[in-house]
């Protein structure tokens, strides 16, 4: 299986015998299936939506060494820099053509509203991250039957809420801890007769460090661990039917920000991302792509991401990035002390969604005030 640019890679160990016990036949179930399922299936893997922040998104994704109120969803060292009461707010603001208000005729692109807030403290910096309810995800059910607008009618619904603390002490290193809880739901296309629905529990936790190792130069790295709680469900069924299991999301970002001027800002970042999955569930399918987000055994993913900001003066910011290999853009701009910002992403949806096709440039409209 492919995302866009980036690429799979299962190790072979974990080819074994298939034991045939409940967890076991729902997983080989799940590999017989994928051949028909994988093209229209949600894309767990790609945990896009918290990263959809509009400054970060400009800079191509490349914000792990910057300081910055939205460190707090990327390193939460980042944040020991901010020492004013900041509030963030991030929204997709973009529609379906034909979208009417209202209902599920109104035809979001996306719900992938991120918000913050930023307290500075005696000692460090503390932050609270979250989406409000629902505004995790995306909802197609009420796109048109005859699939027009090149996407499933499929749902993800989901929430996320972030708590961080980051402190340097006043030397050129910050350290940074963070906890992570997140609850999503996938609901598939009515009309795929073997779509899964299902239901994740995640909560976790991030550690981050940001240090200026030459003049004009930071180099940062975070590691984020999540364990899942899954819940799968046939949709002929009330209830549940299938063998509960679990997965471990392991993400690793280490970035690089040089400012050769007080003017310019230069960022990239690596992230490398590894999905284990319950061993319970039948490791001789390790190999297989399963359906939609049951992916068995072991996999890891490396993404690129690389950013430009430039100042122009203290009233606009204009960005520019690649976000593995979806070219972006952005621009800020300062109305009375709030910054207000904008982001596009090329062709980022269908690696959101995991298939479809046309209207695909996400959108991200956003504003930061810092209070005091």
């Amino acid at each position: 299986m492919t995302d866009g640019p980036s690429s799979w890679r299962i190790p072979g160990a974990l080819a074994r015998p298939l034991r045939l016990s409940a967890a076991g036949l729902l997983g080989l179930a799940l590999a017989l299936i994928v051949a028909n399922n994988t093209a229209r299936a949600f894309n767990t893997y790609a945990d896009y939506f918290v990263r959809l922040s509009a400054r970060p998104l400009a800079l191509g994704g490349a914000a792990g060494a910057l300081t910055d109120p939205a460190s707090v969803f990327y390193n939460p060292a980042g944040l020991a820099g901010v020492r004013n009461l900041t509030l963030l707010y991030n929204h997709s603001a973009r529609h379906f053509p034909g979208s009417t208000e209202g209902g599920l005729n109104e035809w979001d692109q996306l719900d992938g509203d991120t918000e913050a807030v930023v307290v500075p403290l005696m000692v460090g910096t503390y932050a609270h991250g979250f989406t409000f309810s629902g505004e995790l995800g995306y909802d197609f059910r009420g796109h048109p039957a005859d699939g027009r607008l090149g996407y499933p009618r499929e749902r993800y619904w989901g929430s996320e809420d972030y708590d961080a603390f980051a402190t340097s002490g006043g030397l050129p290193v910050a350290v940074g801890i963070g906890l992570r809880r997140s609850l999503g739901r996938f609901t598939p296309d009515p009309a795929d007769p073997q779509g899964l629905s299902w239901l994740r529990h995640g909560e976790g936790e991030q550690w981050g460090v940001l240090a200026r190792v030459w003049p004009g130069l930071d180099y940062s790295v975070s590691e984020l661990k999540l364990n899942y709680d899954w819940t799968v469900f046939d949709n002929s069924a009330a209830e549940r039917s299938f063998p509960e299991f679990a997965s471990k999301h392991i993400t690793r970002r280490e970035g690089w920000a040089l400012h050769p001027t007080g003017w310019l800002t230069l960022t990239r970042d690596v992230v490398d991302e590894n999905h284990i999955y319950d061993k319970q569930l039948g490791t001789g399918v390790g190999q297989t792509v399963g359906l939609g987000p049951i992916h068995m055994g072991n996999q890891e993913r490396r993404t690129q991401h690389s950013g430009a900001e430039l100042c122009l003066g203290s009233l606009i910011k204009l960005r520019r990035g690649d976000y593995d290999g979806q070219p972006t853009v952005g621009l800020a701009v300062n109305l009375g002390g709030i910054w207000l910002n904008y982001a596009e992403v090329e062709g980022l949806l269908p690696r959101i969604v995991n298939g479809g096709h046309g209207f695909e440039n996400v959108h991200i409209y956003g504003a930061e005030l810092n209070l005091w």
